[in-house]
């Protein structure tokens, strides 16, 4: 449940790489870590909501992959619960039908078309986040997903995008212009349904 509370670990806050910047002994929310997750793409939200949600890491990992296999999500495997391990894989595809999946919470389209949150609380540090790259204040009708990150998989992006009743799922892996690439796939799209949307951003 959203509202439920996790105390954070040493091991979540000290996952590094990305960070919503939470401290050991802290006392979230669940859905204020998912907002740090999101948004920030805190790797130590991803690690203190894997082990308040299951327990332990592994467990919910194990989740994590069962649920892949329930969504049919035949080239997708997670090894860890922030995708830092390389040797996580999966496709635009599988990454499509997964965004669609988690767009039919409510919750879910509330945080992640999300740009700017301030987390205030009793039991841990404030915290401003802030959508980092994608295309929420730009681009027409975007209302969210996420960004990613590692050496072996480049820059990436999943964007959700709603123009006149239409909506479009894009998946940029490998990149080295992840906006640039996500704003041609949305245009190409819409454009493919009749829906021609106006925007200067590749001027």
């Amino acid at each position: 449940k959203p509202e439920e509370k996790i105390y954070v670990s040493k091991q979540a806050a000290d996952v590094g790489e990305n960070s919503m910047e939470i401290s050991e002994g802290e006392i979230y929310t669940l859905e204020e870590l998912l907002y740090g997750l999101m948004l920030h793409s805190g790797n130590d939200a991803a690690y203190a909501i894997s082990e308040g949600v299951a327990g332990d890491e592994k467990t919910f990992v194990d989740w994590m992959n069962i649920k892949a296999r329930e969504l049919e999500l035949k080239n997708t495997y997670f090894a860890d619960p922030s995708g830092l391990d390389d040797s996580t894989y999966s496709t635009p595809a599988d990454l499509i039908k997964l965004t669609i999946y988690a767009l039919n919470s409510p919750k879910f389209r509330e945080i992640v078309k999300t740009f700017e949150i301030e987390l205030t609380g009793n039991e841990h540090k404030y915290i401003y986040l802030q959508n980092q790259t994608n295309l929420l204040t730009t681009y027409p009708g975007v209302q969210g997903v996420k960004t990613g990150y590692t050496e072996d998989a480049g820059l990436c992006l999943v964007t959700y995008a709603l123009n006149n009743g239409i909506e479009m799922v894009g998946v940029v892996l490998n990149s080295i212009d992840r906006k640039g690439d996500m704003i041609l796939m949305l245009d190409h799209g819409f454009a493919s349904e009749g829906v021609y949307i106006k925007h200067y951003l590749l001027d």
